[in-house]
């Protein structure tokens, strides 16, 4: 194994310098405007309105990369009882109001979409 490792080497248009150079530009590429404002803002204090706009990013955020594989099939609305990533949401959704809980959300969640998979 460690000799295969040894021997590993990316195709020949990329070097391994090259490739590695990438992954630590695209890490700071995402380190910085997550690090940034925190670092600007960190000692000021922030308007009222704007601390509770802040509360609804993430939210929004969850919504716009979640609902599109929820509601969505070849882009278009897909309500329907074959439609497993909602009957899924539909079934655990008192659960997870219940609990308020992201674990239980996700075990159940896996859980019930596994079942409905298997039987649908």
């Amino acid at each position: 194994m460690i000799e295969a490792l040894k021997d590993f080497r990316l195709t020949a248009s990329f070097s391994n310098s090259y490739v590695i150079l990438c992954i630590l530009a695209m890490a700071l590429t995402t380190f910085l405007p997550r690090y940034l404002p925190m670092a600007l803002l960190k000692k000021r204090t922030l308007p009222h309105w704007f601390e509770a706009w802040l509360h609804f990013v993430p939210p929004a955020i969850f919504g716009a990369l979640v609902f599109p594989d929820i509601f969505l099939k070849n882009n278009e609305l897909y309500l329907s009882l074959e439609n497993i990533p909602l009957l899924t949401t539909l079934i655990i959704a008192p659960i997870v109001v219940k609990t308020k809980s992201l674990g239980a959300a996700v075990v159940c969640g896996g859980v019930v979409f596994g079942i409905l998979q298997y039987l649908l």
